[in-house]
């Protein structure tokens, strides 16, 4: 029987002799993404930042007069005001 040792020597020449693959290198050209806001969406953004909605007085005075029963208001202009809502017609 002929036991022969561990040939390393085999092992390293496959990896020497292993081709290397050349990867060529792509050069991309950057995209960018580009957002565009509609009118309304400009409108909106800008009354929301603009406006300051501090309403704390006049409720108070609204609470007054209907605690006192002052307050009265017009039926008439008040469903105008929710039809012209409702349409779009401020």
């Amino acid at each position: 029987m002929n036991i022969k040792g561990i040939n390393y020597s085999n092992g390293i020449d496959y990896y020497k002799n292993k081709t290397i693959n050349n990867v060529n290198k792509v050069k991309t050209e950057r995209t960018y993404d580009r957002i565009e806001l509609s009118d309304a969406s400009k409108a909106l953004r800008d009354y929301g930042i603009d406006r300051n909605f501090d309403n704390r007085k006049r409720v108070a005075e609204v609470k007054n007069e209907i605690s006192s029963g002052t307050y009265s208001y017009d039926a008439r202009l008040i469903a105008k005001g929710i039809l012209d809502s409702m349409r779009g017609t401020d």
